[in-house]
């Protein structure tokens, strides 16, 4: 992730996206874990 902390001002509203991007399969990713463990345990 080059430019991820220094690059916001080149960036600008396109590294505002890509944050909330991240963030959104970040969560997405853990409900995902959070299922298919409910999944395995009910068995």
């Amino acid at each position: 992730m080059m430019g991820y902390g220094g690059g916001w001002g080149m960036m600008g509203g396109v590294g505002l996206i890509f944050t909330i991007f991240w963030i959104v399969a970040f969560v997405d990713l853990i409900l995902l874990g959070i299922w298919l463990w409910q999944q395995i345990t009910k068995k």
